[in-house]
């Protein structure tokens, strides 16, 4: 994969395979040390993973954030505190897995979250805190877990459905999701809950 900033101070990553898995403080991703930070974010087709903490603490970035079809895991942290994004987020048909905190305290989105049918695993805190989603929520038949505190305090506001894959739905899940106005679930027995 390769990236670059343009003019406008938009970084593009681009490229095919992988991402590389980046920590949070001596192997930060390059693009987080820049000044001044980038304000937009584009992830072209071909890219397969987003890395563990590949923009954690990215706060500058504006606009709207699209998840290429190409990916199929989200890692830990990978976007952690990028607070500026807008609009609706829609994790792709291609993403099998969203890591840990992977969304946490992404709290400037302002519209619905679209989860993907081949997603089987939505780690810990994984959209923790994140304010501006609204609508319902409905979790994909592919899901089999839900980590703790997943979609804590989230602003749902219309029906949340959970299908019968789940087995499991860590503690606190949806704690402080007051305004989901109506709960279904299609499971034949009731999941292990947190």
């Amino acid at each position: 994969l390769y990236w670059y900033v343009d003019d406008e101070n938009i970084l593009t990553i681009f490229g095919t395979g992988a991402m590389y898995d980046y920590g949070s403080d001596n192997n930060k991703a390059p693009w987080c040390s820049l000044n001044p930070a980038p304000t937009s974010l584009v992830l072209e087709e071909g890219i397969s993973s987003i890395g563990n903490y590949a923009f954690y603490l990215c706060s500058g970035f504006k606009g709207s954030l699209t998840i290429p079809n190409s990916v199929t895991t989200i890692g830990n942290y990978a976007f952690y505190d990028c607070s500026g994004f807008k609009g609706s987020l829609t994790i792709p048909n291609s993403v099998t897995s969203i890591g840990e905190r992977a969304f946490r305290n992404c709290s400037g989105f302002n519209g619905s979250l679209t989860i993907g049918n081949s997603v089987t695993t939505i780690g810990d805190y994984a959209f923790y805190e994140c304010l501006g989603f609204n609508g319902s929520l409905t979790i994909p038949n592919s899901v089999t877990s839900i980590g703790n505190s997943a979609f804590s305090s989230c602003k749902f506001s219309g029906s949340l459905t959970i299908p019968n894959s789940v087995t499991s739905i860590g503690n606190y899940a949806f704690r402080d999701c007051i305004r989901f106005t109506e709960v279904y679930s299609l499971a034949e027995t009731a999941p292990t809950l947190g």
